[in-house]
């Protein structure tokens, strides 16, 4: 593997010295509690007393002028402050699925893509949090990026450290919420004490992304705790408009196992669902199905994944992180251009702006105690045209929005969304007068695909279009997220859920009978009926 440092990520080449404990002394002699928790072993050789530069006092840090490479670009990636996301992966599904982003960032670098610089850029931090130390064993998080034992994993990791034998919580998210709800008792802070989640870095991100599933125990119930702590304990209170909380959920589909015999999966979901649309802002929900049977074209090269990911997962985690890197893509910040490592250019749109500007869609109700998170439906497509007109555009967006969704949903049913389209300079040069002129916004918002037409109500069906001149690509790509559509397999969960509301007379009918009310807020906004 690349050497890198494993506080910052820089890698070997973009370090302003020589060696690991070099760099660690320059870069981070101000930073003890993150040499001591992450190289414990060199903090002794970082501490020492370093020999001042010649013609340098060495009471102060090196300036970005003076750097030996004067790249200033380097300097801005190896600080956290700005950089997109925050990643947490709770539970198996995202444990594993923070696993593929780290090894395709991984697999870029290896093969010197200049496109390594996206999540390079984009991440300025992440953990896994598991009640089951088997499963987080197995990760190449714990394995390769951190080297950690068993007995390391417990306290940097785990969720109810202490309380229980670290075996899950079988399908059962009440016991999820109970673990996790035990490591904050008192006033205990584990992402201060003893996660692998530095504070600072949180709060210097853009946003958060919690990324997990919400068939099983432990991501559908320590989920929405953990996002709920995460805003009280960490993050200021005292800013006007909050830091964004995103959750990437994997979702039941039909036409699987859990269509016949997932009674309890479907009932997770709706509750995990409906519980975390409390906590957060946006919830992008992906089905399995939908990601399996995505085209070849969106299914990233991530070397060594088969060896850290379970079989079931190998393969359609791929478009997933495809999705997430177009998504971090859109505000890797374009001053990386400077020293011509790479040459990102175009419109840069924040985590907010994807769902920002339907909040305020919602039906105003005093009486509701939370407006519930937008469902943001993912799609990205590919189009390997040489040249482009209108014709080839609708092909994109058909493609896009109908074969390479990412989830199954009524395109004509949602509350509107916003695209980013990117790919090499000399096609972009074509598309984007046809983004200028409106002929994008256009075709989507035709009646083959949103039917921005068909509104009873005031409020307009809004199609936000970005664009994006990325290297290394051959072709040019559709990004988006499209907002509070009907979604059949959520409807399906919902049903399952409601039945057993009505007529269950068990421990678990009356857990969902105490969510109910999440649950009604959450699903009664999907449908274009249900806007303003």
């Amino acid at each position: 593997m690349t050497n890198l440092c494993k506080i910052c990520m820089a890698r070997e080449g973009e370090w302003d010295r020589g060696t690991l404990v070099e760099h660690i002394r320059s870069a981070h002699g101000d930073e003890p509690e993150s040499v001591e928790q992450v190289y414990p072993e060199l903090r002794e050789d970082v501490f020492a007393a370093e020999p001042p530069d010649e013609g340098r006092p060495d009471d102060g840090p090196r300036s970005p002028t003076e750097s030996p490479t004067d790249t200033p670009s380097d300097e801005l990636l190896g600080d956290s402050y700005g950089k997109k996301w925050f990643l947490i992966g709770v539970g198996g599904a995202g444990n594993n699925l923070l696993d593929a982003i780290l090894l395709r960032r991984e697999t870029l670098a290896e093969n010197n893509e200049r496109r390594a610089r996206i999540w390079e850029g984009g991440l300025a931090g992440y953990g896994p949090l598991n009640t089951n130390v088997s499963e987080l064993e197995q990760t190449y998080y714990a394995q390769e990026e951190k080297g950690y034992s068993r007995n390391d994993l417990l306290p940097n990791c785990i969720i109810g450290f202490g309380r229980h034998d670290y075996a899950g919580a079988g399908y059962r998210w009440d016991i999820g919420k109970r673990l996790m709800e035990a490591d904050f008792e008192g006033d205990a802070n584990p992402f201060q004490e003893r996660w692998d989640m530095k504070t600072e870095r949180i709060q210097d991100s853009q946003a958060v992304m919690f990324i997990h599933s919400v068939t099983k125990g432990t991501g559908c119930g320590a989920t929405p705790v953990v996002a709920d702590r995460l805003r009280s304990d960490v993050l200021a209170d005292d800013t006007i408009v909050p830091k964004p909380l995103f959750s990437s959920v994997v979702i039941p589909s039909e036409g699987t196992e859990y269509s016949e015999y997932g009674g309890r999966a479907k009932v997770n979901g709706v509750v995990g669902l409906a519980r975390t649309s409390r906590a957060v802002d946006a919830i992008i929900p992906f089905d399995n199905n939908r990601l399996e049977s995505v085209g070849a074209d969106i299914r990233p090269q991530i070397d060594g994944l088969e060896d850290y990911n379970p079989p079931q997962y190998t393969e359609i985690n791929r478009p997933l992180v495809a999705f997430l890197e177009a998504f971090t893509m859109s505000s890797v910040p374009q001053f990386l251009d400077r020293d011509a490592t790479m040459s990102i250019m175009g419109d840069v749109f924040d985590p907010a702006d994807s769902f920002r500007p339907v909040e305020d869609k919602y039906r105003l109700n005093p009486d509701a105690s939370f407006t519930p998170a937008v469902i943001l439906a993912p799609v990205l497509g590919r189009s390997r045209a040489d040249s482009f007109d209108r014709s080839k555009l609708e092909i994109l967006v058909r493609n896009a929005l109908f074969q390479n969704k990412l989830a199954e949903f009524d395109p004509t049913t949602a509350w509107g969304g916003t695209v980013l389209l990117y790919g090499p300079e000399e096609k972009m040069d074509d598309v984007s007068e046809f983004v200028a002129d409106g002929t994008i916004t256009e075709i989507i918002s035709s009646e083959e695909f949103l039917d921005a037409g068909n509104v009873s109500g005031i409020e307009t069906i809004d199609v936000h279009v970005k664009q994006l001149v990325t290297p290394d690509l051959d072709d040019v790509y559709l990004w988006g997220t499209l907002w509070n559509p009907e979604m059949p397999s959520l409807s399906e969960m919902y049903e399952q859920a409601q039945r057993l509301k009505q007529e269950g007379s068990s421990e678990q009918a009356e857990n969902v009978r105490d969510e109910w009310d999440a649950v009604e807020a959450l699903f009664s906004s999907l449908g274009r009926e249900n806007m303003a």
